[in-house]
């Protein structure tokens, strides 16, 4: 799951969206609205003002250019719903795996989206494996494996 930060400048049609994964690494920039001038070209990259961490948008951009840009932050979705439309099997058990959901814990729900996100990335180089369904990867605890290539 991805943490969203929409930025429009104040002083120009210019909207950017920036995401960001749990542990705060970059992982969408999109332009929403408007182009990226030359001088928004040199600002953002030759500078070295482009948020690559979501620490840096937090940290500076949103104490230091908030005259300059409004900044919305769309808070990470933490449901079944959302971790079950990210893990892309809904085949088998799905009540099973959301009653498994709600006995998570926060970290493990954070757990699951890491994991999630690492078994996917797996797959992708393994295709000869086959997904588990979700009741079988939140109960036998499978996003806690490293899922390595």
């Amino acid at each position: 799951m991805l943490k969203t930060y929409t930025v429009k400048s104040k002083k120009s049609e210019n909207t950017w969206e920036f995401k960001y994964d749990l542990n705060g690494n970059l992982k969408a920039f999109n332009i929403l609205q408007g182009i990226l001038t030359s001088i928004q070209v040199e600002w953002l990259f030759k500078k070295g003002n482009f948020p690559i961490k979501e620490a840096t948008i937090r940290e500076q951009w949103l104490s230091k250019l908030k005259k300059h840009f409004e900044i919305q932050i769309g808070d990470i979705d933490y449901s079944f719903e959302a971790w079950i439309n990210f893990y892309g099997n809904k085949n088998g058990k799905p009540k099973m795996a959301r009653n498994s959901f709600k006995k998570l814990s926060k970290a493990d729900i954070i757990n699951l989206y890491n994991g999630t996100d690492r078994y996917k990335h797996f797959l992708k180089y393994n295709p000869t494996r086959q997904m588990q369904d979700a009741s079988t990867f939140i109960n036998q605890e499978s996003y806690l494996n490293p899922w390595k290539i």
